[in-house]
């Protein structure tokens, strides 16, 4: 039972959350954006911090990541940009070559990452969907890409499709660090702490070398006062 600063304690979990959520979008962009363009994940956690309460996991897959770093320009071609316009560079770059060949679910994958980027969640559904459909086996990370996309399309509500997919990728990969991060928060926002905590322990057991251990920790103890 929380007792007075139960408050505090929970905005004080809310925001490790957070940290977690983000620390894995952060995995997500320094493996699928060049070496030169380290600044561009921090200026996305921060505006995804202040945008929702959690933020969309890591959803490359290498193959899809070495597609993605093959569109990549140089990173002196984009001094002076701001960080919108560098991925609206990229955006357009990505739908010039659908247009090449529409049936490459690779760049859909790309694309669908690009939109997430700037919270076009709808946009990125749509494209994560593509990949999924000319995918001949899906692999985990591209259901754990729709899922979320559709999480935050539908603000942050955990419906039964969304679940569907976050099944699937757990049936291919039991630990996918995606579909996990996003189950974990999901949890711990709805008040289902011991299933938060349960998740989070997985995540540990896992020894996922992007995970934040010490955030993970303070979250889980943090949690258990809360039950």
């Amino acid at each position: 039972m929380l007792g007075q600063g139960s408050g505090v304690e929970v905005w004080g979990t809310i925001c490790i959350v957070m940290m977690i959520v983000v620390s894995t979008l952060v995995w997500w962009h320094t493996r699928t954006q060049p070496s030169g363009s380290r600044t561009v994940p921090i200026l996305l956690s921060l505006s995804l911090a202040v945008i929702s309460m959690g933020a969309y996991a890591f959803l490359g897959a290498p193959s899809f990541n070495d597609k993605a770093n093959s569109l990549e320009q140089p990173a002196n071609e984009f001094a002076g940009l701001s960080a919108d316009e560098v991925n609206q560079q990229r955006i357009e770059a990505i739908q010039a070559k659908i247009i090449e060949d529409k049936q490459d679910g690779e760049l859909w994958y790309a694309l669908g990452n690009a939109y997430m980027y700037v919270n076009a969640f709808e946009e990125a559904t749509i494209a994560f969907d593509y990949a999924r459909r000319l995918s001949v086996d899906p692999q985990a990370n591209i259901y754990s890409a729709l899922a979320t996309a559709l999480y935050y399309k539908n603000g942050q509500r955990l419906t039964p499709e969304i679940q569907n997919l976050l099944d699937r990728a757990l049936i291919l990969d039991t630990d996918n660090f995606p579909a996990l991060t996003l189950l974990g928060s999901e949890y711990f926002m709805s008040a289902r702490y011991q299933k938060a905590i349960d998740t989070w322990v997985q995540i540990l057991d896992s020894e996922h070398p992007d995970a934040d251990r010490v955030a993970l920790i303070t979250a889980i103890n943090r949690a258990k006062k809360m039950m």
